[in-house]
């Protein structure tokens, strides 16, 4: 009778260790969620401020001075607490070369390119241990922000001549089919044809760059918002 009420004893000391061990492990693994997710939460605000970098550094204004210098300084500082991924391709030593050539637009999306693939790159990661659902369309609903952004960024370059060059025409109007081809787009068929009707296919130019920035901002500021809100 002694022995049996020890070996139960035993029994029950070693699965409430078990028990413990595993509520541990995977309260190890939440933080570890909470981790990757404020990281990626940082990195959703390097890409807002990166394209609008990129959009800024086309124009003249002191207003849009100022505000690109502001940018810049958050940059700064959020680029100098990210590490680069050990396989990833965002790496914070090419921001200060961007940062000297604000109004490159190609360094921009190279830039910005690095930086999805990294997002993607994590998306992958969390979304193999299966334990961060929200993960999950990250890199894909990121690209086609910057589609808006690359728009954006085009739009505001256009609008500072009388009539828009013909390779920002080809470029711009393949981003808008693109736009309008993600089923996730249908509620930007005005905004599309507004920018058609009075930069793209304009025989003279009806918005100033400083308007382009303003029409379209708002659009990828409130998707990256819902963007932002999934993850927590």
């Amino acid at each position: 009778m002694e022995l049996f009420v020890i070996l139960a004893l035993a029994v029950a000391v070693w699965f409430a260790g078990l028990c413990l061990n595993r509520l541990a492990e995977r309260r190890h693994a939440q933080r570890l969620d909470a981790q990757d997710v404020a990281a990626l939460q940082r990195d959703l605000e390097i890409l807002q401020l990166l394209q609008k970098h990129r959009a800024l550094g086309a124009q003249r204004e002191a207003a849009a001075l100022s505000q690109r210098q502001e940018i810049a300084a958050r940059l700064d500082m959020l680029w100098s607490g990210r590490p680069a991924l050990e396989d990833g391709l965002g790496d914070p030593a090419h921001w200060p070369e961007v940062k000297q050539a604000p109004s490159d637009f190609e360094k921009h999306c190279n830039a910005i390119e690095a930086l999805l693939c990294d997002i993607h790159l994590v998306e992958l990661q969390l979304s193999a241990r299966g334990n961060l659902r929200a993960v999950r369309g990250l890199g894909e609903a990121c690209r086609a922000l910057e589609d808006l952004g690359r728009l954006r960024g085009l739009a505001v370059r256009a609008a500072q001549h009388e009539r828009c060059p013909l390779d920002l025409q080809v470029r711009m109007r393949y981003l808008c089919q693109r736009i309008r081809d993600d089923a996730g787009n249908q509620g930007l068929g005005g905004l599309l044809e507004q920018l058609d009707r009075q930069l793209i296919s304009a025989a003279r130019i009806g918005l100033k760059p400083a308007e382009c920035f303003a029409l379209i901002t708002p659009v990828i500021d409130e998707r990256l918002q819902g963007i932002r809100q999934c993850l927590g």
